[in-house]
């Protein structure tokens, strides 16, 4: 049985291996996030996805997101 079983992503529906066992060989150790940026997809994820890992895709995703809104607020 493999250590880290395939996931699908609950915002996009996308298959990905989700490594949080053993965060430093995550996929998402390699979308550099702010503080601000964290909290932002913290929130999203908490209410939105039960706190589930989402893809890397959809981090980038948010990430760009946050930006937007605050370019716009």
């Amino acid at each position: 049985m493999s250590k880290h079983a395939p996931d699908s992503c609950p915002r996009c529906g996308n298959i990905f291996t989700c490594k949080a066992n053993n965060a430093s060989q995550c996929d998402c150790q390699n979308t550099r996030l702010t503080f601000d940026e964290t909290q932002y997809i913290r929130e999203i994820t908490v209410w939105d996805f039960d706190g589930a890992c989402l893809c890397v895709a959809c981090l980038r995703e948010l990430q760009q997101e946050f930006h937007t809104k605050k370019l716009l607020t």
